[in-house]
């Protein structure tokens, strides 16, 4: 008998060890600063979670790979019921944070799409944005986030064949807490007509310093037509006195060749 129930204890020791989810040692990251748009009012850019979940321990083939966003309450609330049967279909993006859950389930991929890749392009960054999609048209869409919000996510691996058992077969790590960004109250922004005292006075000594500059160049430009406009008037006077000639007219030379008449 004791040895019967040894048996029995142990193969609810085992059993009960399957229903806990394959703990994945990863944290999902956001992507480089480099990236343009990283952290939005309503979107959070992740990398994908490419060779995560490769391990012999997460083998089913047939799982799918989930994005799980969640709020400071829905972290705990998940990990309430991580242990039990989820369905997908019953956490979407509409019920999250209106009710008790906190979180739902979102972006739905086949667990090969994030393989290890054949190749790696050096300097490559595949990304996964989470709330990029407008509209909302399914129950589990990557609809926005709320502006401003503040979450944490993650990705599980749930067995889509399971419905009697616990279904979730692996999961990673939280990310740390993303606060998104938030828009401006109209009302606080001050309008570009107001203006400070220390920039009316820069305003002002600019505005002097033009001035001047334009009446300097004014007057350069009419000094120099003035002196254009005299020079072609007035042509200059000749000052070397190697450029005169000397003319002697015949008319008034005594011609030494010349006899004058008798009786003259």
């Amino acid at each position: 008998m004791n040895r019967i129930f040894r048996v029995v204890l142990l193969c609810a020791v085992c059993g009960l060890g399957s229903s806990v989810p394959t703990a994945i040692s990863y944290v999902p990251e956001i992507v480089s600063n480099t990236v343009l748009g990283r952290i939005t009012q309503t979107t959070v850019a992740l990398e994908q979670p490419l060779c995560v979940f490769n391990s012999s321990d997460t083998g089913c083939v047939i799982c799918d790979v989930w994005l799980l966003v969640a709020n400071a309450s829905g972290v705990e609330r998940f990990n309430s019921i991580k242990n039990e049967n989820v369905d997908p279909s019953t956490l979407t993006f509409q019920d999250a944070f209106s009710g008790s859950n906190g979180f739902y389930l979102t972006v739905k991929t086949k667990r090969n799409v994030y393989s290890c890749p054949s190749t790696v392009v050096p300097g490559q960054i595949l990304t996964l944005r989470v709330g990029a999609e407008v509209p909302c048209t399914t129950p589990n869409c990557n609809a926005p986030l709320p502006t401003g919000g503040t979450f944490r996510m993650k990705y599980v691996l749930i067995n889509p064949d399971t419905t009697n058992a616990p279904n979730i077969v692996a999961e990673t790590e939280f990310t740390a807490e993303i606060m998104l960004k938030s828009a401006t109250d109209p009302n606080t922004i001050v309008p570009f007509s107001r203006r400070t005292g220390g920039m009316v006075v820069i305003t002002t000594i600019l505005s002097i310093l033009l001035f001047l500059l334009l009446a300097m160049f004014v007057a350069m430009l009419a000094m120099v037509c003035c002196k254009k406009s005299m020079s072609s008037d007035f042509p200059e006077h000749l000052t070397r006195f190697d450029s005169l000639r000397r003319y002697n007219t015949h008319s008034l030379q005594k011609n030494p060749g010349v006899v004058s008449p008798k009786g003259m």
